[in-house]
């Protein structure tokens, strides 16, 4: 058996096959060849196995037809796995011409006795059909198209008392970002970004190695690891391929470019931004905010479920930059301001015992509590925390004023309308994501994690009237505000981006 006869792995995918985490997931672009390395990844056991046999001075020899491994290739349903299978008739035979396929099944057996079986995972509840099943591989291709616990479930058959196998136990999946909200042949995914929350965004750039201390009964502390790898489409080392399917990327709309060529985790197809955003134009790195720049600030409340602040400066050509953002949950209305004034006494931005500035906030906090306790707007006002009642008239109108905003840029040759530093990360990761309302497409969808929506459609429909309508600050030290080292004015504008 040598796999080698036919097939070569890209760099890209010799790292994968060389990892040797619990899990892991290949994920990125379209077109490096993920669906083919995953494909022969089972196949480092299935030689291993035929080697067993074949050494008659092997520690832990095997008779021919006498190997428990066993490799399961998922998607979600069993049409996806056509073209996959059809490879596998290309490539199994010529690696073991006595390898068997029972299309009963969709097993290939081995000279040795590992199996290799392409299954589905249609409805939210079939991962029973693996239940009572043992598994040394386990391999799922287009992880987003899977429930999430389908892919806990599953994983946890995944087991051997072989004494070979059992240190070879793998986990492995591929996929690309972009997930479809809605349902695709019947199959329905609860959660669309769970894929991005479990392997991206702890280590968003990827190929660290993540470690969960697991404390069994017994006492004894057990590591549990998995990684992101990213894969981009130059790591295909077909360059014709490259450029051809670069080309027919780039004329997609901007969301598939975003998530197929440059495997944007957050974009999601479906979003009501989805044509608007491109984190290349409307994220970009922190600076020091020039004197003659309007401030101001926003605020969605929330206790039982996360409130969130949003700082913003608004430059002499009205574009506006959100450049910090606070997150809260379960905090009172004195305490979220005793953090505002530390966060503006900290940028210069604060004086005798107030803040300069001022803003938008949910109508909620001018609601009384009770005969004799004022509103919290009072209370955070006293604190020298003042705001203003947020415009919540109409969430299209606000939609489409930061629809505008997004847009404005000429092709990338200005800077946009509205723009996010980076270290607002929970901005730059909703406002992409956020969802259309199914019963008005002019709307984005209400309800969920939308704080940060809220908050930055507050700021946007504050500054709707441009510079005049922001008021005035004082500024303690025009260059000591806190934030990063100044960048020069890139080609789109400041920041580079």
């Amino acid at each position: 058996m040598d796999p080698e006869s036919v097939y070569v792995p890209s760099r890209w995918g010799s790292e994968f096959h060389a990892l040797t985490t619990d899990e892991a997931l290949g994920a990125g672009s379209a077109g490096p060849g993920k669906t083919t390395v995953l494909l022969m990844d089972p196949l480092i056991q299935a030689k291993v196995e035929d080697d067993r046999c074949r050494n008659r001075n092997h520690a832990h020899k095997l008779r021919w037809g006498e190997s428990t491994g066993w490799a399961l290739h998922l998607r979600r349903t069993t049409p996806m796995l056509e073209q996959t299978m059809a490879r596998s008739h290309r490539i199994i035979p010529v690696i073991d011409p006595t390898a068997e396929w029972s299309s009963a099944k969709n097993t290939w057996t081995f000279k040795s006795g590992f199996r290799y079986q392409f299954g589905h995972c249609k409805d939210i509840n079939s991962w029973e059909m693996y239940f009572s099943s043992e598994f040394s591989h386990l391999a799922f291709d287009e992880l987003v198209q899977f429930d999430e616990e389908q892919y806990t479930q599953i994983k946890l058959r995944v087991r051997s008392s072989d004494p070979v196998l059992s240190k070879m136990l793998r986990i492995r999946s591929m996929s690309n970002p972009m997930m479809h909200r809605d349902e695709m042949s019947g199959a329905t995914v609860r959660n669309p970004h769970w894929v991005r929350d479990y392997f991206v965004k702890p280590w968003r750039a990827g190929n660290k190695v993540l470690v969960k201390t697991l404390q069994s009964p017994d006492g004894i502390e057990r590591k549990w690891t998995r990684i992101y790898k990213p894969a981009k489409l130059d790591d295909n080392p077909d360059k014709a391929f490259v450029e051809q399917y670069k080309r027919s990327l780039l004329n997609a709309p901007q969301y598939m470019k975003a998530a197929l060529l440059d495997g944007d985790w957050w974009v999601t197809v479906g979003s009501f931004f989805a044509d608007a955003w491109d984190s290349r134009l409307h994220v970009c790195p922190a600076f020091n905010i020039p004197p003659d720049w309007k401030r101001f600030r926003s605020m969605d409340w929330g206790y039982k479920k996360p409130g969130c602040v949003h700082w913003w400066a608004m430059d002499t050509e009205d574009n506006l930059f959100c450049t910090d953002e606070y997150w809260f949950q379960r905090r009172t209305d004195r305490e979220v301001a005793e953090e505002i004034e530390k966060r503006e006494t900290k940028w210069g931005l604060w004086k005798k015992g107030r803040s300069l500035l001022t803003g938008p906030a949910d109508t909620q906090l001018w609601e009384e509590r009770g005969q004799d306790a004022k509103c919290m707007a009072d209370n955070m006002n006293a604190m020298g925390v003042p705001w203003v009642q947020a415009d919540k008239k109409s969430r299209v109108g606000n939609a489409r004023r930061i629809m505008t905003r997004l847009k404005d840029h000429e092709n990338g040759s200005t800077t946009p309308g509205l723009v996010f530093f980076r270290q607002c990360e929970h901005a730059v990761e909703v406002i992409p994501s956020i969802g259309t309302d199914p019963t008005d497409p002019e709307c984005p969808q209400d309800g969920g994690e939308d704080h940060a929506y809220d908050s930055v459609a507050y700021a946007v429909a504050f500054a709707s009237h441009g510079r005049l309508g922001v008021p005035s600050h004082e500024r303690k030290d025009d260059d000591d505000d806190g934030y990063r080292p100044k960048v020069n004015r890139g080609k789109y504008g400041y920041g580079g981006f």
